[in-house]
């Protein structure tokens, strides 16, 4: 492993997002929302999927030049077309719009369409939380996930992610795919040639398989069953309510030049316009925890440091990436 301090990590991947085609404002967005994924943990959805993204730059479906469009069909909700660019830089043209919304009536919602992928969904709710906002987060994705009994790709991983603030810590995160698994990790079980636990995915012809790459020519499954597939379809639902792509309608995000064009909708709620006590939902994580020997992984989660820890090849591909442009 390599030590990277977050001031080196971005500026890497401000020149990587740069050395693709990308512009200023999808550097910054794309870098903030990497590192901020790595010191959260996320590295499945940290610089290893940032090379996702720089393909797609290179390949064309992600624009280089979006602007997104924003909208306000009423009063309390917002919707931001992406332009098939970053869903995270559309998010960082919304975001004041939202919280304004937010604070004058206590709630407010804002849907992102037409956007590549989401990345790290825990990002947007984890950044309202560090604002005081209560909140939560849907996104879907090409399709690669199986539904009731079907054996065919339907639905995205479709995660979603809620974020409790706790001031003076860092906020309570959790964020999960509705599939059994995160598709970058069965992707990289099958390129490092190892075996998925039961209950992942199937194969082409339907049947459960415990091998990676038989799984990547096949589906991935809802978590728990028809119960897990009935979240995943309400997230489905509800990413995509403001007109983005269906997943079983959506290019892949990982081959081809057209963009998926999926959705994101993102929840704020002001916990102490609603409940007149902004801390009250900390506490109450902090009761569970003290009182009732509850430990959860968010519960320990730390402000985050100036440094983080990547895979050595990992770095250095990503150092030539930022040099010369070259991702493999």
């Amino acid at each position: 492993m390599t030590t990277v301090g977050v001031a080196e990590l971005t500026v890497l991947c401000v020149s990587a997002v740069r050395a693709a085609g990308g512009g200023d404002d999808d550097a910054e967005a794309l870098a903030a929302a990497t590192v901020a994924a790595e010191l959260a943990g996320s590295r499945a959805v940290g610089v290893a999927h940032f090379f996702d993204y720089i393909d797609a730059f290179r390949a064309g479906r992600l624009a280089t030049g979006a602007k997104p469009v924003l909208s306000f069909p009423t009063t309390g909700t917002l919707i931001v077309d992406a332009d098939e660019g970053l869903a995270q830089k559309a998010f960082h043209a919304a975001v004041g719009p939202l919280r304004r919304t937010v604070e004058e009536r206590g709630i407010g919602a804002l849907w992102l369409r037409n956007c590549y992928t989401c990345g790290e969904l825990g990002y947007y709710p984890r950044y309202l939380a560090e604002t005081g906002l209560l909140s939560i987060a849907f996104a879907n994705s090409s399709p690669l996930v199986a539904l009731g009994g079907s054996s065919r790709r339907l639905l995205g991983t479709n995660p979603l992610a809620y974020a409790v603030p706790r001031p003076g810590r860092a906020p309570f995160v959790v964020d999960q795919a509705t599939s059994a698994s995160a598709y970058v990790k069965i992707r990289s079980a099958a390129e490092t040639g190892q075996q998925i636990p039961p209950g992942w995915a199937i194969d082409a012809d339907g049947e459960p398989t415990v091998e990676a790459g038989q799984a990547m020519d096949g589906a991935l499954l809802p978590f728990g069953g028809y119960r897990g597939g009935n979240i995943a379809l309400l997230v489905e639902l509800l990413a995509t309510l403001a007109g983005a792509s269906f997943s079983v309608d959506a290019p892949p995000f990982d081959d081809g030049d057209e963009s998926p064009g999926i959705g994101v909708c993102v929840m704020g709620f002001d916990p102490g316009a609603i409940v007149g006590d902004p801390n009250r939902m900390a506490a109450y994580l902090d009761r569970l925890h003290d009182d009732f020997g509850v430990e959860l992984p968010a519960m320990r989660a730390e402000l985050p440091g100036d440094s983080v820890e990547l895979d050595a090849a990992l770095y250095e591909r990503l150092v030539s990436a930022a040099s010369h442009g070259i991702t493999s």
